[in-house]
């Protein structure tokens, strides 16, 4: 039997299906493979890059199905093709590398800045204790400057003590900050070293005052209770009189002597007191040439009082004798 003879128009569509077929199931060209692993590796980047963005977040939720929709376009063999390939499986390694401790990191991150919040509330206590403590301290160095003054005196003493007081009682109120903060914990012992020379100096300040207001004073009232003892006609009354003054003037000599061991630069100077200056030296010196002056007058006093008294005992025992004798007779 022989075959129907094929027509033209056959032969067309035959070559069009053939064609179609070619088209849709045979083998691509290179740059057909080479656009379609351009086309997944954009793709894939815009997932990477978005997936990079949530791993920095710590939003391993969201990452996750990016990562694994990137890993899947980059798992066709067309991405070799593309040159950014390599790089592209590079950054997907590294992103699923990092996807099971970013919990560990969220948590080391979280502590960080709870760390950083912690650190800047106690500096900025910190600084307003420190604001504190200098402003008190102020006032103590202000108060203890004017103890070096001519004016120097009782008030001046009791508004040094006030204002030392004041800046220990800042002090303890920021106690519970040098145990958190070293750095403040090194300016508190600073302080208080300064709260102790500041103390030393109203010490010696008192010791001056006191001074002035006792052993100086008492000297000063010394003539007065020697003019009277002039006048006084008593010898145990007068004798008593110069002993009160000599003994003024002895402790008056004495503690200056000691003031001026405990302050040498008052050798230098004037008493720092109201009204006539006075050199502290020359006053020590004074006072102990005034008490041996009067114990001069003392003494021959004491003379004169054992002389009485010796010649009392001896008329007494004259009195005792006679006595004695009329007894004699009248028995």
């Amino acid at each position: 039997m022989i075959p129907p003879r094929t027509t033209s128009r056959t032969w067309v569509l035959l070559l069009l299906l053939t064609v179609a077929v070619s088209a849709c199931g045979g083998p691509r060209t290179k740059q057909q493979r080479q656009n379609d692993g351009e086309q997944r590796t954009d793709e894939a980047t815009l997932l990477l890059n978005e997936a990079e963005q949530h791993v920095r977040n710590l939003d391993a939720a969201r990452a996750a199905p990016l990562l694994a929709k990137a890993e899947e376009l980059l798992a066709h063999p067309d991405v070799n093709l593309s040159p950014e390939a390599e790089m592209l499986h590079s950054q997907l390694a590294e992103l699923k590398a990092r996807l099971p401790h970013l919990g560990e990191e969220k948590i080391r991150r979280e502590k960080a800045a709870a760390a950083e919040r912690e650190r800047k509330e106690l500096e900025a206590l910190v600084e307003k204790q420190r604001d504190v403590v200098v402003e008190a301290m102020f006032a103590v160095t202000e108060a203890v400057d004017a103890l070096a003054g001519k004016d120097m005196g009782v008030e001046q003493v009791a508004a040094a003590q006030e204002a030392i007081q004041r800046t220990r009682e800042r002090l303890k109120t920021g106690k519970e900050l040098e145990a958190r903060s070293a750095d403040y914990a090194a300016s508190a012992r600073n302080t208080e070293r300064r709260l102790e020379q500041a103390e030393e100096k109203v010490g010696r300040a008192r010791r001056v005052i006191d001074f002035v207001s006792g052993p100086l004073g008492e000297s000063r009232e010394a003539p007065a209770l020697e003019k009277k003892a002039r006048r006084e006609k008593d010898l145990e009354a007068r004798l008593s009189l110069y002993t009160e003054v000599r003994d003024r003037y002895r402790r008056c000599g004495t503690e200056a002597e000691k003031l001026l061991m405990d302050r040498p630069e008052l050798a230098r100077g004037t008493l720092p007191m109201r009204g006539r200056p006075m050199a502290l030296k020359a006053v020590a010196t004074g006072c102990k040439k005034k008490a041996g002056l009067i114990q001069r007058a003392v003494l021959k006093l004491e003379k004169a009082k054992v002389k009485r008294d010796k010649a009392r005992a001896k008329l007494e025992k004259l009195k005792a004798a006679r006595e004695k004798a009329r007894a004699r007779k009248r028995r």
